[in-house]
């Protein structure tokens, strides 16, 4: 279903702006005016600036059905003005949206269904629910997820590199990124600046890490704090071979 899923986003990405210049160039080409009431000094660049956001899939629609005067109510003679013509075509990705929110409710029902049958510990498991609640509301709300797999680190990145658009989201319990809009994303500059390991702790940071580490849990323990001791936990091991070479 997930597969589904991402053949739906695909159509939902946003035109390029190529794309769109070839849609109203193969209009003019075909007969089609652009209209008079249009004054800037390069029309093809407003046309550009309202269907920069506008679903690949439903310009190609709406460009077909145009080709075939399929539209009523329309003068046949004169290209849709800018902001009708990205009206149009978000009309014709309505039915691909609604479909992806009913897989993405069916996928979310499945994965809650599953994961509430693991074991929780302090919480974290609510906080899973509560997140895949929220990834619902934002996919009802036109958002789409980008990015599986994503930590707080990588989150953080993206958004300095400004790979990701603004208002974004970061559900870490279950690790997704959700966007106002579908985007490609470039994760690989990023992944790779994260995969450079920094050094191991020295064998007295490992100690005074295992001591704090055999102190008591506090009543509660937030998915940080648990994120924290997992990460100690590795630094420790990393540093347990250095520890074996001064003994030997």
């Amino acid at each position: 279903m997930q597969q589904e899923i991402s053949a739906l986003t695909e159509q939902l990405a946003p035109a390029g702006a190529d794309e769109i210049g070839q849609c109203i160039e193969g209009l003019m080409s075909g007969g089609m005016r652009i209209s008079e009431t249009i004054t800037a000094q390069n029309p093809v660049e407003e046309y550009r600036l309202s269907l920069r956001n506008v679903p690949v899939h439903g310009l190609r629609r709406a460009y077909v059905k145009l080709k075939r005067g399929e539209y009523e109510n329309i003068n046949k003679a004169f290209i849709p003005l800018p902001a009708e013509l990205a009206a149009m075509a978000n009309a014709e990705c309505r039915l691909i949206r609604e479909d992806r929110i009913r897989k993405q409710k069916t996928l979310r029902a499945i994965e809650d269904s599953v994961s509430r049958t693991l074991p929780s510990s302090h919480g974290l498991m609510d906080l899973r629910v509560t997140h895949r609640e929220r990834a619902i509301e934002l996919a009802e709300k036109g958002f789409v997820r980008v990015a599986e797999g994503v930590d707080h680190l990588e989150f953080a990145h993206l958004a300095k590199s400004r790979e990701l658009p603004a208002g974004s989201r970061h559900l870490w319990a279950i690790d997704e990124v959700w966007s106002p809009v579908a985007v490609r994303i470039n994760r690989s500059r990023i992944q790779t600046l994260l995969n450079v390991k920094p050094p191991p702790v020295s064998p007295d940071r490992a100690a005074e890490l295992a001591r704090m580490l055999a102190l008591p849990d506090a009543s509660q323990v937030s998915a940080e704090q648990m994120a924290y001791r997992g990460k100690v936990k590795f630094d420790i091991q990393a540093a347990e071979p250095v520890d074996e070479e001064r003994a030997a």
